[in-house]
């Protein structure tokens, strides 16, 4: 792993996430994501901020729309335009690189779980 990347980033973009994040009653920090084409706000738990190849990426666990009880993570941009520091979304080639990256992240710190519950 290059030292470049680190998982638990603290800095400016974690200032930034707890300014405009609410702590919830289990004290996780939760916020309100709108997209800009319906309008429509989702809100998401920061479980953790990264780096990779020069730029910051936050992992948001999301609530299922499709099953009860189910959630689902999804890995956003910081990217700066026009002044202003958004969240944006990875697509395409670079997803399957990000989402690839932060899978082996959490293997590395976690270890594979789903093979020990087999055992």
């Amino acid at each position: 792993m290059a030292e470049d990347n680190n998982i638990n980033e603290i800095g400016p973009k974690d200032e930034l996430i707890d300014a405009i994040a609410e702590l919830d009653d289990e004290g996780d920090r939760v916020i309100e994501l709108k997209d800009e084409v319906t309008g429509e706000i989702t809100k998401a738990i920061v479980e953790s901020t990264f780096l990779f190849n020069g730029n910051t990426y936050v992992v948001l666990i999301v609530d299922s729309e499709d099953e009860e009880d189910v959630s689902e993570y999804v890995i956003m941009r910081f990217v700066e335009k026009e002044g202003e520091t958004l969240l944006e979304n990875v697509v395409d080639k670079e997803a399957d690189v990000i989402y690839d990256y932060y899978d082996k992240l959490c293997d590395e710190l976690y270890g594979d779980d789903e093979e020990s519950e087999d055992e």
